[in-house]
């Protein structure tokens, strides 16, 4: 059982996520992409989070 967890553990640790390969531009676009996939699907649900944001967070703006 042992040696069956070690190869479990060395295939784990052997496991890259393809965004480690992007460049810092390309991981940008990528996490900008999650983002605005995350808001449309939300804005489809009715903004189930959005409104669960603001429940916690309020509605304060930030001014720069």
């Amino acid at each position: 059982m042992s040696n069956q967890q070690d190869n479990k553990t060395a295939k784990q640790a052997l496991a890259v996520p393809e965004t480690v390969l992007l460049s810092t531009q390309e991981r940008i676009e990528f996490i900008a992409n999650l983002i605005a996939d995350r808001i449309a699907a939300d804005e489809a649900e009715d903004f189930v989070l959005l409104k669960k944001i603001k429940a916690v967070h309020g509605t304060k703006q930030i001014i720069a």
